[in-house]
């Protein structure tokens, strides 16, 4: 049955209400806490010369960042999403980070659902944006309707999200997920801007990281597990006596670790690059996963919290975690993130 604009919006409104209870958390399991940065007590720099930008190409062009921190993809096209996507493409704006927006599904049968983005670009010309598309619709979309998702957002790159397990679990799910990896080799040649791969909270095993190589993608967001758990929020979208809520607990822990799938990554020595997002919750965190071969660390929640409280709370987090990763990358000597990336700071 085809899910209706008022059904689509109190499932998105539910997200929201869900991803913020503890309950869908799988607090401790990103594995981070086994990372251990090698303490340098006598770094040969002064702090203020820690740098922590990095860029992004985009049509042959590096584009400047002011942090390799980005904002990970959370929400669209309701009027609660509205608002907190206008607050975070400011904040975008203002910094010069990537913000990854929420699923542009909607966009896909209702054009007017684009005015979102022309509002978002009213008050944030300069945000770097990320457009978002699920490999469900994806694979049943033709590459024009893909391509104005692009251009609604003025994208500089385009997730696609992988979430089978969201969609097994979500009533209303989606779950076609056969020919994938041959509807992202075709995005990667047709759509016209950089193509990045993420799953939202499951992580990715060696050999799947493998499978992407021959894409052509620009990196994939490993995405692992350790923060809001998708399987866990469906879960608890339906009534205690219900089936998909019982067997949401059966898989409540389902997925690999973000530091795991990091690792994978390194394992599989695929030749695109790694961003890495699940549970990060801090500025130090971000530097262990730079540290682990990242080149872009993305947050979710903790800028979720923030953007329901307005600019001043998101200007607080972002000064936070920029602080907490200069003073991870002072307290192990790097200068800069290649020097993070490259020289010995974990045991």
């Amino acid at each position: 049955m085809k899910e209706s604009n008022s059904q689509f919006e109190q499932r998105k409104r539910d997200h929201i209400r869900i991803a913020l209870d503890p309950r869908s958390q799988t607090e401790g399991q990103n594995g981070l806490d086994s990372i251990e940065l090698i303490h340098e007590a006598l770094p040969d720099l002064n702090f203020k010369e820690v740098d922590i930008s990095t860029s992004f190409v985009f049509k042959g062009e590096a584009v400047s960042l002011s942090s390799p921190i980005f904002i990970s993809s959370m929400t669209a096209g309701h009027e609660r999403g509205r608002e907190i996507n206008e607050a975070l493409a400011r904040l975008s704006d203002r910094h010069q980070i990537m913000m990854g927006v929420g699923s542009q599904r909607r966009e896909l049968e209702d054009s007017n659902a684009a005015e979102e983005w022309a509002r978002v670009r009213k008050q944030a010309p300069k945000a770097r944006l990320l457009g978002n598309i699920g490999i469900a619709q994806l694979i049943k979309s033709p590459i024009d309707k893909i391509r104005r998702l692009v251009d609604s957002t003025q994208a500089m790159a385009l997730f696609v999200h992988l979430n089978p397990l969201q969609e097994a679990l979500q009533p209303e799910g989606t779950t076609e997920f056969k020919n994938g990896l041959e509807a992202i080799e075709n995005l990667v040649k047709m759509v016209g801007v950089p193509v990045i791969v993420k799953e939202v909270g499951c992580g990715f095993s060696v050999d799947t990281l493998k499978r992407l190589e021959s894409t052509g993608v620009h990196a994939v967001d490993v995405s692992g597990k350790g923060g809001t758990h998708w399987g866990r929020v469906e879960g608890y979208r339906s009534k205690e006596d219900e089936l998909l809520y019982k067997v949401a607990q059966t898989f409540s822990n389902w997925g690999v670790s973000t530091v795991q799938s990091v690792l994978n990554a390194k394992e599989a020595r695929v030749s695109y690059e790694i961003w890495a997002s699940g549970g990060v919750r801090n500025g130090l965190e971000v530097g262990k996963l730079c540290a682990l071969g990242a080149s872009k660390v993305g947050v979710a929640k903790p800028f979720l919290e923030a953007a329901l409280l307005g600019d001043e709370a998101l200007e607080e987090l972002f000064k936070k975690l920029e602080l907490e990763l200069k003073i991870t990358m002072f307290c192990t000597g790097s200068k800069n993130l290649k020097d993070l990336q490259t020289k010995r700071v974990m045991k």
